[in-house]
């Protein structure tokens, strides 16, 4: 599967979809390479969202995503998300 980050910078993931009796349809990611050079932790927020398709035709890999990756800090005593980048 092909992600696209917040920068515009291309990522290939290895992506396995899975239906489960109890909790339903999931999806569980290979991707080493994305976590550590973005660091990801415990608790960070991901979100995934399919990128529309360009028009004139059918250009691009089927399955490209773009991924946001959001990260909650504590700022003045508020709760803020902010973007990993």
């Amino acid at each position: 599967m092909d992600l696209i980050d917040g920068l515009g910078k291309v990522w290939t993931v290895l992506a396995k979809f899975h239906t489960h009796e109890a909790i339903g349809n999931y999806v569980s990611i290979d991707w080493p390479q994305f976590s550590n050079e973005k660091g990801l932790k415990p608790y960070d927020e991901i979100t995934f969202m399919t990128r529309p398709q360009q028009e004139g035709g059918n250009e691009g890999p089927q399955n490209e995503f773009k991924v946001l990756v959001k990260r909650k800090i504590r700022l003045f005593g508020q709760d803020i998300w902010g973007e990993v980048m």
